[in-house]
């Protein structure tokens, strides 16, 4: 994702949950507590979103964007739990005392409330009318399998070239991977299949294929087919990564 178009993502992701907590919260030890977890969240969230974090346990950047309405509402609603229970301690110890500020305090709930619909509103905006314009503005198919699910490459093995192929909505992948040695085929092979298996959690499904759902929430399946590119002088695998169990063209 260009980074001036994450820059200008900022105030539209933070904003809002701030806003949020800083009206529904009274004591500045919660706000300052909470503030910090929920910065912490979505900072995370964030970075996965515009794809800065990829890889194996890792939500994908489509969970990272609707994660964001749940994460806020949670915090806030853990944060304001905290502050009331604050707030009954003080007043418990202090004793009884004529309560001031009671128009703030319903306007402060008035103003809560339509900043939780706000939130609820703008987290499914996330998941519809915002998140595939901008995936399309951005050139980012939403089904299109992340580098981050074979790259990147061990001492062991070398990424020769890479080549995409989209489709109307989704694309595939290709990589073209060898060896600094000059490995022969069988041994290559059972390098690319360790790295693929152990550190990027593919499942052998087949001699020279594989399936894994990456993600949280979104259970997409991608599979991926290993062909023989060439074999002279070296040895050379070709990987392709799909969204779908097609075997591409030229396949075995």
């Amino acid at each position: 994702m260009p980074w001036l178009f994450a820059f200008l993502g900022l105030p539209l992701w933070f904003g809002p949950p701030f806003l949020l907590l800083i009206v529904v919260t009274r004591a500045a030890t919660v706000r300052i507590a909470f503030g910090i977890g929920l910065a912490a969240a979505l900072t995370f969230l964030y970075a996965v979103s515009c794809q800065l974090l990829q890889g194996p346990g890792l939500p994908i950047w489509i969970e990272g964007l609707m994660l964001w309405g749940p994460t806020t509402l949670l915090a806030t609603g853990a944060a304001v739990l905290a502050d009331r229970w604050l707030s009954w301690r003080r007043a418990s110890s202090a004793g009884p005392q004529a309560g001031a500020g009671g128009s703030a305090s319903v306007a402060r709930r008035r103003v809560g409330r339509l900043l939780v619909a706000m939130v609820l509103g703008w987290s499914a905006c996330c998941g519809g009318c915002v998140l595939s314009p901008a995936a399309e503005f951005v050139d980012l198919p939403i089904d299109s399998p992340a580098p981050a699910l074979v790259l990147p490459m061990p001492k062991d093995l070398t990424l020769v070239s890479t080549d995409q192929s989209c489709g109307s909505q989704t694309c595939s992948e290709a990589y073209l991977i060898g060896s600094p040695d000059q490995a022969s085929l069988p041994e290559l092979t059972e390098r690319l299949w360790a790295h693929l298996v152990g550190t990027k959690d593919w499942q052998r499904l087949r001699h020279n294929a594989g399936c894994q759902r990456p993600g949280w929430l979104i259970r997409n399946e991608f599979c991926l087919f290993v062909d023989i590119e060439q074999t002279e002088p070296v040895a050379v695998l070709k990987v392709h990564v799909t969204g779908d169990l097609a075997v591409p063209d030229g396949g075995s």
